[in-house]
């Protein structure tokens, strides 16, 4: 591509940026680089691998929840690679334990918000022997808040992970870097702030035409108000910057059909304690046919399954399996694109799927566009796994408002909450799960789980034993609601209090 038109591809891009408040910097008409103050969709966003390339990776799911904070986190399970898992575990440790000490000291915030930390994952790339992972946490701490980013690369043939200041050839590459950044950087920032620091480059990635994308955390180098601050530098500027390892990363994540070949068996040290082996999945399997249920008569429940699927979904849907039992999956759109399999099983075998929305963030605080950008995304995934579209939204932490309803509306949701929450997340015990969900259980009733966590499938089998021994049918939230009018918007949490 010439330079003109590169530049020309730069002032459109630019151009859109500034419509929703960024700011493409006047530097770029003059020099050999496209460089913007911008937000993710430009020149700027780093490019992403379809997490298919990876066959077997499984995703590591957390989820706390309380009335000081709410933390939601994910990263991949590479296999073949446990050094990047422990890798990725320590970096989402490094984020949620200051999140978890600074809400225990500080008061309720006002007007019923609770602090949130959300940690989303991708993948800049997977081919050969190399990955990388780009990590985005979004804090909420009332009148604080933004984003860090931070993107790790694992190099299969040595098996080490690297920092990203290790895409470039040591600290004189780095002060180099930091030198073309400061001279691009634009004025919403300040570039006596860039230092050839490897924290501070904490986040740098390839765009779609393989320039260098470096990012920056929020309020590293620019106030909060600039939003994300991304520099672009093409061949010319950071090629002879580039380590040996850097070359080969750009290699992977511009490979037009990516395909991981990593070794396996090689031991990483131990995993995390909450690292999950993959649950054996038997494969899509035909539905047993039920007859109907009148669950105006019958004792039926719901139980659905949030935040999945994850790598004990498959063991989940055999023991529904082999129960005769229907159940609800709401599923996060991150997990749902790794696990289309599961997906497709759930489906075939009578199970109902739901929309848990694409990152798990607290809708109840986030305007109109991001609510149907956040909903629709995991709307596609299922539409595309399955070729259907849910037609449950369950808002995470069932944080809720006007906005959200019109929303679901325009979509042709329903709102789909419960009444029963076992909180099966504070336990490692699968008896007291099972226990805590069957004194619950009331006809009617729609009881919330999660089939990211062991404890809670394990805890499966005695539930739904004991639970028809008492006479309860298992039935999916639709089932539930069979018979009820719910208008596209409305809100269904389970009709337990009211028989």
């Amino acid at each position: 591509m010439s330079w003109t038109r590169r530049r020309l591809t730069g002032l459109r891009h630019g151009a859109a940026a500034t419509v929703l408040g960024a700011v493409f910097l006047a530097g770029c008409t003059a020099q050999p680089s496209r460089h913007v103050t911008a937000p993710e969709g430009s020149i700027t966003t780093i490019r992403s691998t379809d997490p298919a390339a990876v066959p077997g990776m499984t995703t590591v799911t957390r989820l706390q929840r309380d009335e000081r904070h709410r933390v939601f986190t994910g990263y991949p399970n590479v296999p073949g690679a446990p050094e990047l898992t422990k890798a990725l575990a320590a970096a989402v440790d490094e984020e949620v334990a200051p999140f978890d000490s600074a809400t225990a000291r500080t008061a309720p915030l006002p007007a019923g918000d609770v602090p949130e930390l959300n940690v989303q994952w991708s993948l800049t790339a997977a081919s050969g022997d190399v990955v990388g992972v780009r990590l985005v946490t979004s804090r909420f701490l009332g009148s604080t808040g933004g984003e860090s980013r931070r993107t790790l690369w694992y190099d299969g043939a040595t098996r080490t992970v690297h920092p990203s200041a290790d895409l470039v050839n040591g600290p004189h590459g780095l002060a180099a870097l930091a030198q073309r950044v400061r001279e691009h950087v634009g004025s919403q920032a300040n570039p006596a702030r860039v230092r050839p620091d490897p924290r501070l480059f904490s986040s740098m990635g390839f765009n779609a035409e393989g320039d260098l994308v470096v990012e920056f955390s929020d309020y590293a180098i620019a106030p909060g108000t600039a939003g994300r601050v991304a520099v672009v530098l093409d061949g010319a500027e950071f090629g002879p910057l580039l380590s040996d390892f850097g070359r080969r990363a750009r290699q992977a994540a511009l490979a037009y059909r990516p395909k991981l070949a990593l070794r396996r068996g090689a031991s990483g040290g131990p995993s995390p304690t909450d690292l999950p082996s993959r649950a054996p999945n038997l494969g899509p399997q035909s539905a047993t046919p039920l007859p109907p249920v009148d669950c105006h008569r019958a004792k039926c429940v719901a139980l659905t399954f949030d935040d999945g699927p994850g790598p004990y979904t498959g063991r989940l849907l055999d023991t529904l399996a082999a129960h005769g039992a229907r159940a609800t999956f709401f599923v996060v759109g991150g997990n749902a694109v790794v696990h289309r399999d599961l997906l497709r099983r759930q489906v075939a075998e009578g199970h109902e799927i739901g929309n848990h929305t694409q990152n798990h963030r607290d809708l109840g605080r986030m305007p109109a566009l991001q609510v149907n950008m956040d909903v629709q995304g995991t709307q596609q995934i299922v539409r595309g796994a399955v070729g259907r579209a849910p037609r449950l939204l369950r808002p995470p932490y069932g944080s809720t408002n006007s906005t959200v309803g019109r929303v679901a509306a325009s979509l042709g949701l329903v709102q789909a909450t419960w009444d029963v929450d076992v909180h099966d997340e504070t336990t490692s015990d699968p008896r007291a799960i099972a226990d805590r969900t069957v004194s619950s259980a009331r006809p009617g009733a729609v009881i919330l789980l999660h089939d990211t966590r062991r404890p809670t499938v394990e805890a499966v089998p005695r539930i739904l034993n004991r639970l028809a021994r008492k006479g309860y049918r298992f039935v999916t939230v639709s089932q539930l609601m069979s018979g009820l009018h719910v208008p596209p918007g409305g809100i269904f949490g389970g009709h337990a209090n009211g028989r």
